[in-house]
This record gives structure tokens, sequence and C-alpha cells, in this order.
């Protein structure tokens, strides 16, 4: 015996729900005019979930703005050569997949040793 799949009672009143989202009309608001209009009894709930699965999911995903080159105070120690210096800045890899540069390739990198 096959059954028909599930349909929600609010279906017919789809176009009707969301002109009252439209309008900024609350839930328990939208719960009522169904009852006056239609005599159609539904939890603000009811509505809310119903309302929900049919809206389009808005996930943002976005890059963060790159942050302004900070400017260093020379102290009197770090004026005075280091026995062992840092290789440039080009030559270490970024700490951080955060400091993304638009302009350039994307690139695989290796884990520190």
């Amino acid at each position: 015996m096959t059954r028909k799949p599930f349909q929600s009672k609010l279906r017919p009143h789809l176009e009707f729900i969301r002109e009252c989202r439209a309008q900024e009309m609350s839930y328990p608001r939208i719960a009522a005019e169904l009852r006056a209009r239609f005599g159609l009894t539904a939890a603000p709930s009811t509505i809310f979930a119903f309302v929900k699965v049919r809206s389009r999911r808005r996930t943002v995903i976005a890059l963060l703005a790159s942050e302004p080159a900070r400017a260093t105070v020379a102290s009197p120690q770090s004026q005075a050569p280091a026995k062992h210096a840092r290789p440039p800045a080009k030559a270490r890899a970024p700490a951080s997949w955060i400091f993304y540069d638009p302009t350039k390739p994307l690139e695989k990198l290796s884990p520190a040793p």
C-alpha cells in the first residue's frame, strides 16, 4: 500500500505567508491572520519552520581585509647587527593562511620542519 508524500497544510497559503513576511509581520500575527481569514490553525513555530525550510540559505563567506603594514619602532638593540639574522620575509613561509595575497597565485606550503 503506497501513501502520498506528506504535504504541509500551509502549502496552499505559501504566497499569503510570503506577502506577510515581506511586510515584516510576526509569526504569531501570521498565525492569527490564517485563523481569521482561512480558519486554519497553526502555531507560530510551525509557520517559522515552514518559512525556514523554504528560504534560501544565506551563508556569507568572505576573506577579511588585509591589515595595513605596521610601522615598527627601531629600538637601540635592534640597530646592532645580529649574529644570527633571520632570512628575508620572502624566503620564509607565511605563518598563517590569513595573509592571503589575491595578486599572487596560490601555492601549496609544506609543513615547517
